[in-house]
């Protein structure tokens, strides 16, 4: 293996660290603000102001990098079971294909997401003091994590470097 494969390992294992931590704190803030805003409003009879707001974006922020932390895992939706049946260089156009039309999903996720999030500049949550960008710049962070991954997959699928099985889930096997 050369310094630049082993670079791109490194920084391939380094992004699904991140982004395994990254959903798992998200995650855990939403459950207790979610819980915390239930048990306000039905045990301690008080609403809180950002008992909808602040989930809601914290949901879609979690959405957009998530579905990055899914092509990473290869768990997005797909017909596995259709590729599984091919052979082995009909596998390889196919998941060609497939990283090129998710890179591009990616890449106009990025453009769109972009230009939607910094029309947001400025502007705070109504109820928490608190950037709106923070929130909708998952929609452009998303879409280039999602590129970055499918263009090193491609790369890999071309050269020979991964098995087009390594790219399917498992649990279809």
């Amino acid at each position: 293996m050369n310094r630049l494969e082993g670079a791109i390992l490194w920084l391939d294992r380094l992004m699904c660290r991140a982004l395994d931590v990254f959903t798992i704190i998200v995650a855990g803030v939403l459950l207790v603000l979610l819980n915390y805003a239930v048990f306000a409003r039905f045990i301690l009879n008080s609403s809180v102001s950002w008992g909808e707001e602040l989930p809601a974006h914290i949901l879609a922020m979690l959405t957009f990098i998530g579905a990055a932390y899914l092509t990473r895992t290869n768990e997005h939706l797909g017909f596995d079971s259709f590729v599984r049946i091919l052979n082995l260089g009909v596998q390889r156009i196919v998941l060609c294909l497939n990283q090129i039309l998710m890179a591009g999903f990616g890449a106009m996720l990025f453009w769109y997401g972009g230009k939607a999030s910094l029309s947001f500049t400025g502007r705070t949550l109504i109820s928490v003091d608190l950037p709106m960008i923070l929130f909708r710049g998952a929609v452009p962070l998303g879409g280039a994590l999602i590129v970055l991954i499918c263009l090193v997959r491609l790369v890999a699928i071309i050269i020979g470097r991964v098995n087009p099985g390594e790219l399917l889930p498992e649990g279809d096997g």
